[in-house]
């Protein structure tokens, strides 16, 4: 392992018998340049298939032995454990490999260079969220287990599965004595929770390793439906806490009739902020806001998005403002948002306590698609706060990035289709960008990335009781294995 200073930079079943079969791993420590190769589709690359049967416990003693460690970037628990196994995983199955540290969380890389034409990238990240609330979850977050033909433990769908699969595909090539048909390069970080404020260091100062014919991103997993789903993109984001503190201390409640309400303050502040609608009111918002392409439009127009079970899922009876069809697709694609993530004051113990609060508080994310700027955004948040009344509601921190996404009609994307169906057995369903956000941003140029991965609709990813299926786990290995011996001829 290699260490780079900070001056040296600028993140289900299947068969219970499986579990129990564990051959004797072959000794050899990198990958062989004269072992044997495989063609696309032949039938060498099915022993590393049976590999991964073979071995599937094994690979899922090493996802526990990950999940046990905390690494909560918001807590800054657990990250220097994590960063040291995921390390040990990637130089175990043959990838030279550093630990950059940066002004944060360190970013583990790994690279192996067959001297072949293609070139695949993996960004994963070691780091996961809170478990909190932890009465909520049926079993221990940091001490995995399996019931119901699901692996149950944070981080397990995001995103450590995931990493899991991807080193047990590379492990499967490897111990079947097979030369690796492209070279591979993996950036793992451990902030992507927290919006990977550091990871910009490391990328301006290692912007050539960023680059590849293809990459897979860190989420993904099957639909509603059960359909595997592949996501071409991510939202942008700006995370703020609003503060408001307008008493030196708390007050009694009788005291409201004189005094400010630093609570109500804070509450008319968020309630100016977008209409009954869903709107965002702040001037200049929409401004620069990219509308889709009409490859996009004609990708979205395909897509199923399953709003029965969606609805079903979250228990209501029907979406905001009565969405549906290609107005649902519309917002889940390409509308910004404006959400409220926490809030606080006063007394929020069991009884009653009549107290007048001197401070309130509010975390409030903003997703952003394409055209928008949160240093922009942030400007207009901060002017609108002040124009409507509300200097006194303070920003004290802020996180956040841009928006990105591959082309649609991206030859890679074919690729991931191709293994997807041999792994899977059926097409894959094609998102041209995802809700949720993380920072694609910085490989925009350099690498088509697609999300592609071992979660499902069902996996409660970042909330108490996360999980995945055993089923999606094992073939997600596959996929990985299948995807590297496609690659060979994009």
């Amino acid at each position: 392992m290699q260490r780079a200073s900070p001056s040296g930079l600028a993140s289900v079943f299947f068969p219970f018998v499986q579990l129990f079969v564990w051959p004797r791993l072959s000794d050899h420590s990198v990958f062989d340049p004269g072992l044997s190769s495989n063609t696309s589709g032949g039938i060498m690359i099915e022993d590393a298939i049976a590999y991964v049967d073979r071995t599937i416990g094994r690979s899922l003693q090493d996802l526990k032995r990950l999940c046990r460690i905390p690494s909560v970037a918001a807590k800054g628990e657990g990250i220097t454990e994590a960063a040291e196994l995921v390390e040990k995983m990637l130089s175990e199955v043959g990838l030279q490999t550093r630990v950059y540290e940066t002004s944060g969380s360190p970013v583990v890389t790994g690279k192996v260079d067959t001297g072949t034409k293609r070139t695949l990238l993996f960004y994963d990240h070691y780091d996961v969220q809170p478990a909190e609330p932890l009465d909520l979850w049926e079993s221990s977050p940091y001490n995995p287990v399996i019931r119901n033909g699901r692996i149950f433990g944070r981080g397990t769908a995001d995103n450590k599965g995931d990493l899991i699969s991807r080193i047990w595909a590379m492990k499967a090539l490897k111990e079947t004595g097979h030369k690796l048909p492209i070279n591979v390069k993996f950036i793992v970080e451990g902030e992507e929770e927290i919006s990977s404020p550091h990871l910009p260091e490391f990328a301006r100062a290692n912007a050539s390793f960023l680059k590849a014919d293809g990459g897979i991103w860190e989420f993904g997993g099957s639909g509603p439906g059960g359909t595997q789903e592949a996501w071409l993109g991510l939202k942008g984001i700006l995370y703020v806490q609003l503060e408001v503190q307008l008493l030196s201390h708390d007050a009694h409640s009788a005291n409201a009739c004189v005094l400010p309400s630093a609570a109500y303050t804070l509450v008319h502040a968020l309630a100016s902020l977008k209409d009954q609608r869903g709107r965002v009111m702040i001037r200049g918002f929409y401004d620069g806001v990219r509308p889709l392409t009409p490859a996009e439009v004609e990708a979205a127009t395909k897509m199923d998005l399953q709003e029965r079970v969606f609805k079903e899922h979250y228990g209501i009876e029907e979406f905001l403002n009565g969405m549906s069809g290609m107005e649902v697709k519309e917002a889940y694609y390409n509308k910004p948002t404006c959400n409220i993530c926490g809030l606080d004051s006063g007394w929020q113990g069991e009884g009653s306590k009549t107290v007048l609060p001197a401070k309130a508080s509010a975390k409030v994310d903003f997703r952003l698609v394409e055209g928008m700027d949160p240093e922009d955004i942030l400007r207009k948040l901060r002017l609108h706060l002040d124009q409507n009344g509300f200097s006194a509601v303070n920003i004290p921190w802020h996180e956040g990035y841009p928006a990105a996404k591959a082309p649609v009609d991206h030859p890679f994307v074919k690729v991931v289709a191709a293994a997807n169906r041999r792994a899977f057995g059926h097409d894959i369903d094609i998102h041209i960008t995802s809700p949720g956000s993380g920072p694609l941003y910085l490989f925009k140029d350099k690498v088509p990335m697609v999300s592609i991965g071992c979660g499902d609709f069902f996996s409660r990813v970042h909330s108490p009781n996360e999980s995945i299926m055993l089923e999606n786990y094992q073939k997600s290995i596959k996929r990985i294995v299948y995807l590297m011996d496609e690659m060979e001829h994009l």
